[in-house]
């Protein structure tokens, strides 16, 4: 699990494969000897090779984004899950857009974020990305637990700031729609990885 971690730090920023082992360690959230054992196992793999005595780089990475797609879906997520919610006015469902995160380390994800990037998506549920305690997230968007809600709630697992203040990395908004399954939020992944992704790959 913490494995996926530093593979999604080095996805993010692809110069964070030959940072030090501190700082990969700190940006990813993990231990020094998980990183260790991370970046050997990439090496075993072959998803990154020397391309001298100093430097690696990444081979076929897409392939290895597409494992981490489904490894992630099955063995990191499940643990972030922090609960579903729903708003104590339901009418603030229709006015997502406007709620205004009280702290930069709260995200949209899946399909939120996936409309926010796109403009293609009316979200049926939300995901949020937080740091932020459940009291906090009750008293800062008047939400309350709900095991069949429609808000799912996870835990941020990355450190590194992105390019949206709004949305969750694209990597991410791109793996959450695509494991859905759902038609709908396929296409929309497919516009995300278009505008977004296409580049990095």
């Amino acid at each position: 699990k913490a494995g996926l971690k530093v593979i999604f730090q080095f996805l993010l920023d692809e110069d964070y494969i030959n940072k030090t082992i501190r700082e990969i360690a700190k940006a990813a959230g993990v231990s020094l000897d998980t990183v260790h054992k991370t970046i050997k196992g990439l090496k075993e793999l072959q998803f990154l090779v020397p391309l001298n005595n100093y430097t690696l780089q990444f081979n076929n990475k897409r392939a290895l984004y597409d494992r981490w797609i489904n490894e992630y879906d099955t063995r990191l997520k499940p643990g972030l899950h922090i609960g579903n919610f729903r708003f104590i006015d339901e009418k603030q469902f229709l006015n997502w857009k406007k709620m205004g995160f009280k702290s930069i380390e709260t995200k949209w994800g899946g399909e939120p974020a996936g409309e926010l990037l796109t403009g293609f998506l009316k979200p049926e549920k939300l995901t949020i990305y937080t740091n932020e305690t459940r009291l906090e997230l009750i008293k800062n968007y008047r939400m309350i637990p709900d095991p069949k809600g429609y808000i799912e709630i996870y835990d941020r697992f990355w450190n590194l700031d992105e390019q949206s203040k709004d949305t969750v990395p694209a990597l991410l908004v791109y793996t959450d729609l695509i494991n859905t399954g759902n038609r709908r939020n396929i296409e929309t992944a497919q516009k995300v990885y278009g505008k977004y992704l296409q580049d990095k790959f």
